[in-house]
């Protein structure tokens, strides 16, 4: 147990340490809540660690997964998982603790977490909102909907705290969702609701991924980020070494540098002692 809280405080140092500028303002994971629940349900309920990061690390994860907790949504399939120790070269003693499919060793993304809440609202319509919000449909125009439908109210709680449908632009909208249809941009058939992407999809928040890479192409060690996507489950540190070995380049790394700032390390614009944000680091994938 022990060592399970020294990978979890690994994370969390190196988000403190090593985070984009708008860290605190990142929406919360589905696959990475979904994955310390089942943490959290498999300890026997333990909380307290989680509950740390989420106040005082303001770890967005950690405050989506305690929030769902204390409204007793709980892990369902329990069966389907275990934890257990694995070996790794990066952990300190050669071990590490992971929660795993029962019976193997690969360790779960999360998605394979069913919760006890799953099946309150429709995804559809829940991420057709969202795409209409985030292509601009006012809030209010979905105020009074959400009062009587689910799948509205978990949209609108989602916007609010960040949430985006990050391939909006795919679509086109005919109006707010009250006033026209939702498009596909190219063809202008009806959207799919089970076509649009969400931020809280991804297992990592891409300004952290953009803003390790950045770290990486200015002199920082890749084998850093590697240790920490091993040893922690920080899918962050695993994109960004992924990116990295595929040869994606930073298109404004010029503009940006890395130095110490009231002894810590961090990846600034060029002349300003200023924590960039990640969504300032321009990517030939862009």
């Amino acid at each position: 147990m022990k060592k399970l809280f020294t990978l979890i405080a690994l994370a969390a140092s190196l988000n403190a340490a090593a985070q984009s500028a708008d860290w605190t303002r990142v929406i919360w994971r589905e696959p990475q809540v979904r994955y310390l629940l089942s943490d959290m349900t498999l300890n026997g309920g333990k909380t307290d660690l989680y509950r740390k990061y989420a106040t005082e690390e303001q770890d967005p994860d950690s405050r989506e997964a305690i929030r769902l907790w204390d409204a007793g949504v709980r892990v369902v399939n329990t069966n389907d998982f275990e934890r257990r120790w694995l070996t790794n070269q990066f952990a300190k003693d050669g071990k590490m603790l992971r929660i795993v499919l029962r019976g193997s060793n690969r360790t779960i993304t999360g998605n394979e977490v069913v919760l006890s809440n799953d099946g309150t609202f429709a995804q559809g319509p829940m991420r057709l909102a969202m795409l209409d919000l985030t292509l601009g449909a006012p809030v209010r125009a979905y105020e009074k909907r959400a009062k009587h439908e689910p799948a509205v109210a978990e949209a609108l709680r989602r916007f609010k705290d960040g949430g985006r449908a990050i391939n909006a632009h795919l679509f086109a909208n005919g109006g707010t969702g009250t006033k026209g249809p939702l498009k596909y941009a190219g063809s202008g058939l009806p959207a799919d609701g089970a076509r649009v992407q969400l931020n809280t999809d991804l297992p990592y928040p891409e300004v952290n991924a953009r803003y390790f890479l950045a770290d990486i192409c200015l002199g920082g060690s890749r084998d850093f980020y590697a240790r920490a996507a091993e040893t922690a489950h920080e899918k962050g540190c695993e994109e960004a070494v992924l990116r990295f070995d595929q040869g994606v380049k930073i298109m404004n790394l010029e503009q940006l540098e890395r130095k110490k700032v009231n002894g810590q390390t961090l990846i600034t614009r060029k002349g300003s002692n200023d924590r960039i944000s990640g969504s300032e680091v321009k990517l030939s994938t862009d």
